[in-house]
């Protein structure tokens, strides 16, 4: 085999002719076969990783299966459009494994996000739900002894009584809610103001200061501060993946993976990328991610949108928003690339 044969392999990144391996030398094909060791050992660590993510919580693993599935049928969308307009394709078989990668590896850095953050399903943890029903119950018994005792009639303890009630279930259904609304928040600030007096005649709220902060949370089930705990995982992946030393073949795998949640707009982080800093690769990662994350059935603090009004939103956040490459989200819809073609994105079908 011709040296040039060789570098025409390593740049494919596919299996040489069986001419060319008849003709090849044993030194040649010694060379070929470590190459591909090479390669298998590198995907078999994307494959430990995600499973390691896998392994900490399973919508991880499945959100990045899922995108990589719709990845490559966008890609392939891209070139099949490509060609029918007489341009030449956009994605190369390299490149398009490169794409592959990155998506395979973006959320990597969730390996160190405490699950309590990761996986949180609603605004207030458990032990905040139990302090306040056992509170509520506090104050419904002491109604029943405020009437044994003669200080208040029995409409006022029946009242007392449905009042707690209603509060215990209105607080379970905003601490779900995925988006709490004005009427709720009024409610919230009225239900704050409402005192009881405790066991050593000490006035004190129906609601501890940091379970109001918590029910607030307008969107998301996260404070800020364990919105920024969330959002460092960026971070961690681009630490990570630092300290890989990539092939040239995967030499854009880091900087992409790590840039997910940038937008054009420089809204985005962690470094406030503007649409000129943000490749089309980035693009595309971004829009498979935020697609993926609301038609996700899977999620434990929100409920799946219709595939309808998940493009709705990206349409939105490109062309109102600026946030989303506007022609990428058009040509994303177009592709209905989401649908189940019955092949599932595999690690080790990027060795073939």
């Amino acid at each position: 085999m011709k040296q040039q044969d060789i570098q025409e392999f390593l740049a494919s990144g596919g299996l040489p002719r069986s001419e060319a391996v008849q003709a090849a030398s044993a030194p040649d094909l010694t060379a070929l076969k470590r190459y591909q060791e090479i390669k298998e050992l590198f995907l078999s660590f994307v494959r430990v990783m995600a499973t390691a993510i896998e392994e900490r919580s399973l919508y991880n693993a499945d959100h990045s299966r899922r995108m990589a599935n719709c990845g490559e049928r966008f890609v392939d969308y891209l070139n099949a459009q490509a060609a029918a307009q007489g341009l030449p394709p956009p994605f190369s078989s390299a490149h398009k494994r490169e794409l592959l990668v990155s998506i395979w590896l973006h959320d990597v850095g969730k390996i160190t996000t405490p699950l309590e953050v990761m996986d949180k399903a609603e605004r207030l943890s458990e032990a905040q739900k139990a302090a306040i029903h056992n509170r509520l119950k506090i104050i419904r018994l002491q109604s029943r002894l405020d009437y044994l005792e003669g200080k208040i009639s029995a409409a006022q303890r029946d009242e007392v009584a449905a009042q707690t009630k209603q509060t215990a279930t209105e607080i379970d259904r905003i601490s779900k809610a995925g988006f709490v609304t004005d009427e709720q928040l009024a409610w919230l600030a009225e239900v704050q103001s409402r005192t009881f007096t405790d066991e050593d005649g000490q006035p004190c709220s129906w609601l501890e200061p940091e379970e109001y902060v918590m029910l607030c949370i307008r969107k998301g089930t996260l404070s800020k501060a364990e919105r920024q705990v969330m959002e460092h995982h960026v971070e961690i992946t681009d630490k990570l993946l630092a300290q890989i030393k990539f092939s040239a073949d995967y030499a854009n795998v880091r900087s992409w993976a790590a840039a997910h949640h940038e937008f054009l707009d420089g809204s985005g982080y962690p470094k406030h990328l503007t649409a000129a800093e943000i490749p089309p690769e980035v693009r595309i990662i971004t829009i498979l991610d935020i697609f993926d994350a609301l038609i996700a059935p899977d999620r434990p603090y929100k409920l799946a949108k219709p595939v309808a009004e998940a493009l709705r939103i990206l349409q939105k956040m490109a062309e109102e928003e600026g946030k989303l490459d506007v022609e990428l989200v058009r040509q994303f819809s177009a592709s209905h690339c989401w649908e189940d073609s019955g092949q599932n994105a595999t690690i080790a079908s990027l060795i073939e």
